[in-house]
């Protein structure tokens, strides 16, 4: 049976749960202010309790309360600041925890000092903080946090397709698990309990990631349900953190020119430095939109990006009377690649590829994307049925000199592909999605008849 000290644990941990996740939500409602005064509190607790060595024995595994309820508390509201509010708000709160994490056992050591001078005694209502211990946490804390969002960024690549709960698990687990070497080591290398404070935290934390869970997860869920909560997947940290700076800087230029009246001279100033944040911000607007376009695996263009040039390239050929031609294809015998050899040579097979196909369009107008998983598609403006047979047979011919090598028997396999070729006339009556259609289905039938082969249709008068 659980004792009364764990049961008391448990109500605790759940109620400081409640409490930061709480604050959290109600963000928007009454201002950032109350919830990271609430960060500072938090912190400031689980700095007196750590330093008074509080724990909790069950089942022979121990439970330190200043990780178990306040540590793991704040690291639940860095985690869902990061996740909804972004890396600056999420650099706000790492600061509020580092800087009350400094200050609270530097205000112990000068009240117990300021006690002995004055009274000859100590002041055993205020643990007296180890420099050691408290360096250790403070150095280990920051790392755990930053590690929080690399890990949150690098485990919801869209590669992996990692679910929110498993992505949620691991990145909890993986901090919790840092924290353990981090501090124990900083705080204990060298003594002869090292190694079973180690042992004995990592076991305990493990325990603490499956408790914790439900409340993180649970939340995550809750408010990526709300119509304006939502979770951003920042695949390109760089980019995104140049992103909220320039719109800092330029925020905090435009609020200094209406604050202030300044000199012609430094209005002047002011007015140069603001043309060159937007110019600046006009370029990463650039690359973030190519960013958008762009297939992350193979660095072509991705299928949302084909259809919006689709429909571009369908109303140009309408207007000027001109033909368009359309390929789908797709890569012969994938799945078995992807079954015998791993996603990972999967998707290496197919960046190779990629990279042989782009080499069949050189025209400035023609488009190659991935159209999803092993499919490809093209769609070359100004082209007639037997031009867009010369570049489909081009395609197939450039992949069948392509030669793979697999395992550890070194097989050698060769890249087969197979291909809907349809070209369409200027018709009002035919549209993209039915251009899309005709292709697919002339790709069905080339796979039906074999594969490795072309399948040719037409559309409109």
């Amino acid at each position: 049976m659980i004792n009364q000290a764990a049961l008391i644990l448990i109500l605790e941990a759940m109620g400081m749960y409640f409490l930061v996740l709480g604050a959290h939500s109600l963000r928007k409602r009454f201002g950032p202010a109350h919830f990271y005064a609430l960060l500072g509190g938090v912190t400031a607790i689980m700095s007196w309790v750590t330093d008074a060595g509080l724990a909790v024995d069950v089942g022979g595994i121990t439970f330190v309360v200043g990780s178990t309820v306040f540590y793991t508390s704040l690291l639940l509201s860095v985690f869902v600041v990061y996740v909804f509010d972004g890396p600056y708000h999420a650099r706000v709160a790492i600061s509020t925890v580092l800087g009350v994490s400094i200050l609270m056992p530097l205000i112990a050591a000068v009240l117990h000092q300021q006690t002995e001078l004055m009274f000859n005694s100590s002041l055993i209502q205020i643990p007296e903080p180890s420099l050691r211990i408290n360096s250790a946490s403070v150095i280990t804390t920051f790392i755990d946090l930053i590690f929080l969002g690399i890990a949150w960024e690098f485990l919801g690549k869209y590669a992996l397709r990692i679910n929110l709960w498993l992505r949620t698990y691991l990145t909890l687990l993986g901090v919790l698990l840092l924290d353990v070497v981090l501090f124990a080591t900083g705080a204990f290398a060298g003594t002869p309990d090292y190694l079973s404070i180690m042992s004995g935290t990592l076991i305990s934390r493990l325990l603490l990631s499956l408790f914790t869970l439900p409340f993180l997860y649970g939340y995550l869920h809750w408010q990526s349900r709300k119509e304006d909560v939502m979770i951003v997947n920042r695949s390109v940290l760089s980019i995104l953190s140049d992103f909220f700076a320039l719109e800092e800087e330029l925020t905090r230029a435009q609020r200094e020119i209406e604050k202030r009246k300044k000199t012609e001279l430094e209005r002047d100033q002011l007015i140069k430095e603001l043309k060159e944040s937007r110019k600046k911000y006009k370029e990463l607007s650039e690359r973030l939109h190519q960013v958008s376009i762009t297939d992350e695996l193979t660095g072509i263009a991705n299928r949302r990006f084909f259809n919006q040039m689709l429909e571009t390239e369908w109303k140009r050929s309408r207007r000027n009377d001109e033909p368009l031609s359309l390929l789908i294809m797709d890569v012969d015998n994938f799945k078995a690649i992807n079954d015998q050899f791993g996603h990972l040579r999967g998707d290496q097979y197919l960046q190779t590829v990629a990279q042989a196909l782009s080499t069949a369009f050189q025209r400035p107008g023609d488009l190659l994307a991935r159209f999803g998983g092993d499919e490809f598609a093209a769609v070359l403006p100004a082209t007639d049925q037997q031009g867009a047979i010369r570049v489909a047979e081009k395609c197939r011919l450039i992949l069948k000199e392509l030669e793979f090598t697999f395992g550890k028997d070194q097989h050698q396999m060769g890249v087969t592909l197979s291909v809907g070729v349809v070209t369409a006339q200027p018709d009002p009556a035919v549209s993209p999605e039915a251009l899309l259609n005709t292709a697919d289905q002339a790709l069905y039938r080339a796979k039906e008849k074999g594969k490795n082969r072309l399948e040719i249709a037409v559309v409109g008068s």
